[in-house]
């Protein structure tokens, strides 16, 4: 028995040991990737926050406003598998702070335990959509299913609060990533409307192109919502939760590690 759970740890280090560094980041969902030793990585998100349509007089939602976000993601090294995260974005000027451990790095299955806390740095206040200048946290449990160049991800979710909600909610955000090339991959992301909503809310969506390099992650998006925190996309409410069909707004994500 204890020659078995010795091979069993052996395997366990050598799949940690043998995963390529990443940033676990999907379009706005965490993955189970994660950055190796003390790897820094730097992450830029823009979000255009009116909808392409479908005509150029306002250049597809470019003319109007935007909400970027700059984050420090770092792996700790003391600890295999384990990163660190801020990240601020202008929504609400939200700071995230957050760890993530991968707990599995197999060829097949990989597996994350991430914790963040949220602060809305804005006055408190209430408006028709909600309120504004909140704080929580979020549990999270990535789950990555890889099956060649495809990975089908899983992200169940503990949220503490959202806008509209005072007590904590329980939803699951779901992703795909297809590695088209060494240098291209497509991906998607589906954010359920959580059952404790009214049925007025709207499902959330976003689609993206990513273009990959030696250090650099550049990816273009469109999505019908607006936030890229946990309590943004997948809380189901904010700033009156995803748009209706066919508002689609375009953003981009550049991750540069170093």
């Amino acid at each position: 028995m204890r020659l078995r759970t010795a091979l069993a740890l052996l395997c366990l280090a050598s799949a940690l040991a043998a995963q390529e560094s990443e940033v676990p980041l999907g379009l706005n969902l965490p993955t189970a990737e994660g950055l190796q030793g003390w790897q820094p990585a730097l992450r830029f998100t823009h979000r255009f926050t009116e909808p392409a349509r479908g005509h150029s007089r306002d250049w597809y939602g470019l003319d109007g406003g935007n909400f970027p976000g700059l984050g420090l993601d770092l792996g700790i090294g003391a600890v295999r598998g384990l990163n660190a995260q801020v990240y601020r974005t202008a929504d609400d000027k939200t700071v995230v702070l957050a760890l993530q451990q991968q707990l599995l790095a197999g060829p097949h299955l990989r597996l994350a335990a991430r914790v963040e806390r949220f602060d809305e740095a804005v006055q408190q206040a209430t408006y028709a959509f909600g309120s504004v200048g909140i704080t929580g946290s979020a549990l999270q449990l990535p789950v990555d299913l890889v099956a060649g160049s495809v990975t089908l991800g899983l992200v169940p979710t503990w949220l503490s609060r959202t806008t509209t909600r005072d007590q904590g909610l329980v939803t699951a955000g779901v992703d795909f990533r297809w590695r088209l090339t060494d240098s291209q991959m497509l991906l998607g992301e589906y954010y359920p409307r959580p059952a404790r909503l009214a049925a007025t809310y709207e499902r959330g969506y976003a689609f993206g192109y990513r273009i990959l390099t030696k250090g650099h992650r550049f990816t273009l998006l469109v999505t019908n919502v607006q936030g890229t925190t946990a309590h943004q996309v997948l809380g189901g409410d904010d700033a009156g939760g995803p748009r209706p069909p066919g508002q689609w707004a375009l953003g981009f994500n550049l991750v540069r590690l170093f």
